[in-house]
Parts: C-alpha cells; sequence; structure tokens
C-alpha cells in the first residue's frame, strides 16, 4: 500500500470503519505510525535510517524486525 493512500484513507475516517467492521487489523494504524514516525525523524533530525529504527525499536518498544516490516508495508 502506498502511504499516500493510507494517509488518505486515515484521514477521511475509512480506514477507521474498515477496522470497526473487522476487515483489518490494528496492525495497519501501528505500522503507520511507525512508517511515519521513522521518516520524520530521518528528514527532521537528518540520522540515517537504520539508526532512526534502532531508535524506533525502544520508542515503540517493537523489536527491529517489526520496525522494517512496518517500513517496508507501505511504498512511497
Amino acid at each position: 500500500m502506498n502511504i499516500q493512500t493510507a494517509n488518505s484513507l486515515y484521514e477521511t475516517g475509512v480506514l477507521t470503519t474498515l477496522f470497526k467492521s473487522g476487515l483489518i487489523s490494528a496492525k495497519v494504524f501501528t505500522y503507520r505510525e511507525i512508517y511515519l514516525w521513522v521518516h520524520a525523524q530521518v528528514k527532521t533530525r537528518g540520522i540515517s535510517l537504520n539508526k532512526a529504527v534502532l531508535e524506533a525499536e525502544v520508542q515503540f518498544e517493537k523489536g527491529e524486525r517489526t520496525i522494517w516490516r512496518a517500513l517496508n508495508t507501505f511504498t512511497q
């Protein structure tokens, strides 16, 4: 899924409706949040993607593999 599409669906409430209907899991929201956080860190602080992933592990209390999986779920 494209991140712009996911953001658009989130802003219009479609993702929430799909979640409430049971068609998607809460993981989509978590992965979206991780993706946005990591890319914001890279852009605003100028750190490498690898460093941002390591910091995201602590921030979200998830494993490194989960962070990479979240980043790979959405494409630019």
